[in-house]
């Protein structure tokens, strides 16, 4: 009898749940039905415990294309900077292996020429060294070559100057990162972060098996990371290039939200969490490695997340935002960009966040 209440009382628990979140669920129902996107997963959660998670639609338009389930796989694109590069970064911070203060040349010599020797770590992170937005690799262009000739750039402006978002501050800081640790950075993410936290579907290069479970983010590319420059890095890059799933970056999440603690083992210290996590840059909204929330009303946050939210996006239509005052986090993963990158999720990302805010306060 017990028993049979206990599933009772489950069951009764779930269905209140979806009816709490049934906003998000409308939101983001429609979305696929605008064919903004063919499939998604939400994942909202506390400090504690994940508190809504759900998937919708399939892997491409076909219906009969496999059903996006809970654990399925995206390809996090510029996601990989906060959530995967940054939390490298972070890690040699604490261990006092690396100064975001000194210039890049100091840990990549090479780094320095034309013109580009006072540039520091942090101005990478902040997004205002100098480099360019992007750089495409030609067909069958060497990773050895890409990366060199990244760092022989010429600045496009003065360091310090404005703010331009730029794919080659993650793709230089991934070498500033390896050039400490002596091993692949992906190596060094995967032994501090992803294996110990057990985060069994975050990865670079998904396998054949791990593949099958990837949503798609062109008829071509199933578990292949989106960005050509990463592609041309073989996939292992800082800028883009980690798959995951939305509890398996929920991990992270309630890592950051708790001072740097999950399940009782510390992984980062509270000092360095809050230096990173906070508004950095006078002249944009960033944070060192990550972003912020503008107080423009253009936030894709939303117009209810606090003051200090911090997050990322990336281009494929996967975010996060992380609310520091509500101890709240929203992962929202999608492939906006299937089939053919020709629709935004731009008035979809804020209204999502929205109604997150909104059902859990019960608005």
């Amino acid at each position: 009898m017990k028993t049979r209440l206990s599933i009772l009382f489950f069951f009764l628990f779930i269905s209140l749940t979806a009816q709490s979140f049934k906003l998000v669920d409308d939101i983001i129902n429609t979305a696929i039905q605008d064919s903004i996107f063919p499939g998604a997963t939400i994942l909202i959660g506390n400090e504690n415990s994940m508190i809504y998670g759900k998937a919708y639609g399939n892997f491409t338009y076909d219906k009969n294309s496999p059903k996006v389930e809970n654990n399925s796989i995206y390809d996090l694109a510029s996601v990989t900077k906060a959530f995967g590069t940054n939390f490298c970064v972070m890690k040699l911070v604490d261990e006092k292996k690396l100064d975001i203060n000194k210039p890049v040349a100091f840990y990549l010599p090479e780094f320095s020429t034309n013109g580009k020797g006072n540039v520091r770590v942090v101005d990478l992170l902040i997004h205002e060294s100098g480099l360019q937005a992007y750089y495409s690799p030609s067909l069958n262009e060497e990773k050895t070559h890409i990366l060199d000739t990244i760092k022989t750039l010429n600045l496009s402006y003065e360091t310090g100057e404005r703010t331009l978002y730029s794919c080659l501050n993650f793709v230089s800081t991934m070498m500033v990162v390896e050039s400490i640790i002596k091993e692949p950075m992906y190596k060094f993410y995967a032994d501090n972060f992803t294996i110990p936290l057990q985060m069994n579907r975050t990865m670079f290069n998904p396998n054949d098996e791990f593949k099958k479970c990837c949503a798609p983010t062109t008829p071509e590319l199933q578990g292949v990371v989106h960005d050509p420059l990463a592609r041309g890095l073989k996939g292992l890059s800082g800028n883009a290039g980690l798959f995951s799933t939305t509890e398996d970056l929920s991990k992270l999440c309630q890592l950051l939200l708790n001072k740097g603690v999950y399940d009782n083992k510390r992984y980062l210290s509270d000092e360095v969490i809050s230096n990173f996590t906070s508004r950095y840059s006078p002249q944009s909204t960033r944070a060192i490695g990550f972003d912020t929330r503008s107080e423009d009303g253009s936030a894709s946050s939303g117009q209810y997340f606090s003051d200090g939210t911090f997050g990322h996006l990336g281009y494929t239509g996967t975010s996060i935002w992380i609310d520091p005052v509500r101890k709240i986090y929203v992962i929202f993963l999608t492939n906006r960009v299937y089939p053919d990158d020709k629709v935004s999720i731009r008035n979809v990302r804020p209204k999502v966040y929205d109604a997150a805010i909104l059902s859990l306060e019960n608005k």
